[in-house]
């Protein structure tokens, strides 16, 4: 019976083993440590300081359009508040009183504007029915949310400024202007890293325990007792060779988390989005300019379905110079969910071809002054897909209540980072919430949509049978993508 003096061990310090920390630290839970083979101590959840995570980000999209999905349209308006607070609390701290790998300059959420673009005129139907949904349940947020080539609602926005108008207009260009969608000016981008070193410095002042790094951090097994029927874990082995035992082990290890639970393996699915990065000289301060979060918003554009969907998008640049591009459509999966990146054993430093070519298509499209430039770097960004892109938060069967799954985020979960661990709480408590019944534990199932879960070793999506980019590539001329296909 979980109570709050209950050893509770957390396995992941990405955004689910941070938040549920948190709000379990802040409720009375006296004795909770985070394992994590990363030294996110020294790291800065850096992706380029060897975190491979999918929380070790440079930056998210920060949305609140779920289209009918209203339970998560609630949540990220929630959270919001929250983002914005943490922020002003940066900003207004002075350096001494923040964590290494954080300064006063550091926002957390940048409210540059989201855009929802579509191939047509049509609007999608996501999109139609985010804005339904909004001015039914949140009339004075769907305010804020303008038509994409609507004179009404441009000269709106124009009343609001003439910044946001230039926004508006900033990726005309995408598909030679053939698009549908619209601006979302209350949404952006957090700053993941900077989001969860801030996280982790909360928790530590909440009483939570860290252990980082390899080998003391990182996960060699579970420690389970089998009686047959009924299984209890008692604890986890990390590579150092030491035990440490709980009443309660928390997996949060994002797509690792079914090499962990072999129960899991047909409840959550390691999948990799395409992510290429390119990063502006900084002699060329017209472009820094023009792409800067207060000229230029966040965007996702869709088309096509099947086996011809694309979801791509594009952020703003960072403080270092660096566009980052993202690519969701046919995503490459591991079916044993160990994934491979930069910094496994046997590294992987380049990306699917299919999705790199069609994104070097929508980028000289909509951006043609960054043709002269290649790809300076590539990151496969490994996502934790659940059979219908809800959550896998819940007590895994037949463990006796003593090991619960927490993941499954399906590439949308880092927004909700100050808030998420509210609701695993209840879950973690048998609170039933909005949340409980979407986020039971579930396996994919014949005959029913399991978002590819069930396609097996000789999927077509299995990264052994992907074929890969040569790194050659990336330096080529965005226009010349479609040669190589």
């Amino acid at each position: 019976m979980l109570s709050q003096d209950s050893k509770i061990i957390i396995v992941g310090g990405g955004v689910f083993g941070l938040s549920t920390s948190l709000w379990l630290a802040r409720a009375g839970y006296k004795n909770i440590t985070i394992y994590d083979r990363c030294a996110f101590d020294k790291s800065f959840y850096n992706p380029l300081n060897g975190c491979d995570g999918a929380s070790a980000d440079i930056n998210k999209v920060f949305r609140m359009a779920y289209a009918d999905q209203v339970e998560y349209q609630q949540l990220a308006i929630e959270a919001r508040d929250i983002w914005q607070a943490w922020t002003d609390k940066i900003m207004a701290s002075s350096p001494s009183e923040l964590p290494d790998g954080l300064t006063p300059e550091d926002k957390l959420l940048h409210v540059c504007g989201s855009y929802f673009l579509g191939e047509g005129t049509v609007l999608r139907d996501y999109y139609r029915d985010s804005l339904v949904t909004m001015e039914k349940t949140a009339p004075e947020f769907r305010k804020m949310q303008f038509l994409k080539d609507n004179g009404e609602e441009e000269a709106r926005l124009r009343k609001i400024s003439e910044k946001w108008v230039e926004k508006y207009h900033a990726i005309d260009g995408i598909n030679n202007g053939n698009t549908n969608g619209f601006i979302d000016i209350q949404a952006g981008i957090t700053i993941a890293d900077k989001a969860c070193v801030y996280t982790r410095f909360l928790c530590e002042q909440a009483g939570v325990n860290f252990v980082l790094g390899d080998p003391q951090g990182k996960l060699s097994s579970l420690i389970v007792e089998d009686k047959g029927v009924q299984k209890r874990v008692k604890g986890i082995k990390t590579y150092d060779g030491l035990s440490h035992f709980g009443d309660l082990v928390i997996v949060a290890a994002g797509s690792w988390t079914a090499s962990i639970i072999p129960e899991a393996h047909h409840t959550v699915e390691a999948t990799a989005g395409t992510v290429m990065f390119i990063d502006i000289p900084k002699e060329r301060q017209d472009l820094w300019k023009k792409f800067h979060p207060d000229n230029y918003p966040v965007w996702s554009y869709r088309k096509g379905d099947g086996d011809n969907y694309y979801q791509g998008g594009g952020f703003p640049i960072s403080k270092e110079g660096r566009l980052k591009f993202g690519f969701r459509g046919r995503k490459a999966a591991s079916r044993i969910s160990t994934p491979r990146t930069k910094y496994s054993k046997q590294p992987i430093d380049t990306v699917p071809l299919y999705g790199l070519s069609r994104m070097k298509e929508v980028i000289a499209q909509g951006f043609p002054e960054l043709v002269e430039f290649g790809f300076t770097d590539s990151r496969l960004c490994w996502y934790t897909d659940s059979p219908d892109n809800n959550y896998v938060v819940d007590y895994v069967p037949n463990y006796s209540d003593s090991l619960f799954i927490c993941t499954g985020g399906s590439g949308h979960a880092f927004k909700f980072l100050p808030i998420l661990g509210k609701h695993i709480k209840n879950q973690l408590e048998r609170v039933p919430d909005q949340f409980t019944a979407a986020w039971k534990w579930r396996v994919a199932e014949e005959g029913k949509p399991n978002n590819g879960l069930l396609e097996g070793e000789e999927g077509p999506r299995e990264m052994s049978r992907v074929e890969m980019a040569d790194r050659e590539f990336f330096i080529c001329l965005l226009h010349c993508s479609a040669d190589r296909l």
